[in-house]
């Protein structure tokens, strides 16, 4: 009698620790399925309607995983140029000297465009000495000292249809005035956090179709989502390397940005049960 008494208890933690287990998966269920075992009494087991809630709720721990892709192509509205001065002289003093004149003469230049939104900061400043060839038993000796100076010229508009012909404004004044090196030319969005939502949206979007027609396809239902995770819109400037940059400059073509594209990744789980 002893023995039965244990057992029944045992049942019933065992029953407890399912409905707990229930809870944490499905409260909804949870819910329905005690309401049940009070109903049958204090002590009672778990009924047949109440055992199958519980494994029509374990059915809902079934997937289907999809990932979905967004994409935005957007006109850029920014441009920022690497470009500057470099020099050189016999001396330190006239390395240092010419190119602090030579920049002057490139920074007023770019200035007196008066262009809204354009900023200049000094991206590299080096200066180092030039050896001659070294010869038998004789160290290389300095014969001069060239001098590098780097400007990162950024311009943000809020008309991307004007941004080409103020970017060849820029550039053409700059060169104009002695910038005799060009490392690159790069177009963005100012402020991409609009074109970044979108393509997640779509994303999000793509998931749920792909997810329902997963399901029609295998014959079950899709119910609710479980979990959504994504990852924010990717977005890669347009970038012109200094070799395609100087050919540009010489040739003093215009500079077309092109378009901007933005993706974004979202991976989503539905629950799914039989028809």
């Amino acid at each position: 009698m002893a023995m039965t008494k244990r057992l029944r208890s045992g049942s019933r933690r065992l029953a407890g620790m399912a409905l707990g287990v229930l809870s944490f998966v499905f409260p909804a269920a949870f819910s329905q399925a005690k309401a049940e075992v009070k109903s049958s009494g204090a002590g009672a087991q778990v009924g047949e309607k109440a055992q199958s809630n519980i494994v029509l709720q374990e059915q809902l721990t079934e997937f289907i995983t999809t990932s979905g892709q967004g994409e935005i192509v957007a006109k850029p509205d920014a441009m920022r140029a690497e470009l500057g001065v470099e020099v050189q002289a016999k001396t330190l003093d006239q390395a240092q000297s010419e190119l602090a004149r030579k920049m002057a003469l490139v920074t007023s230049a770019i200035e007196k465009l008066g262009l809204e939104g354009l900023t200049l900061q000094t991206t590299t400043l080096q200066i180092y000495p030039v050896h001659d060839k070294p010869e038998a038993n004789r160290a290389p000796r300095i014969v001069g000292y060239r001098a590098q100076n780097t400007l990162s010229i950024t311009l943000r508009l809020a008309d991307a249809q004007a941004l080409g012909g103020q970017a060849a404004k820029v550039i053409d004044a700059a060169v104009g005035a002695g910038a005799n090196v060009v490392q690159g030319i790069s177009f963005f969005l100012a402020r991409p956090e609009e074109a970044q939502a979108k393509a997640l949206h779509l994303a999000a979007v793509d998931a749920e179709r792909n997810a329902k027609i997963l399901a029609a396809s295998s014959g079950v239902r899709l119910l609710g989502l479980h979990s959504l995770d994504g990852s924010q819109g990717r977005l890669s400037p347009i970038w012109l390397d200094a070799g395609i940059a100087k050919a540009s400059l010489e040739l003093k073509t215009t500079v077309e940005p092109g378009e901007l594209t933005i993706t974004a990744t979202v991976t989503a789980r539905y629950h799914f049960s039989n028809p």
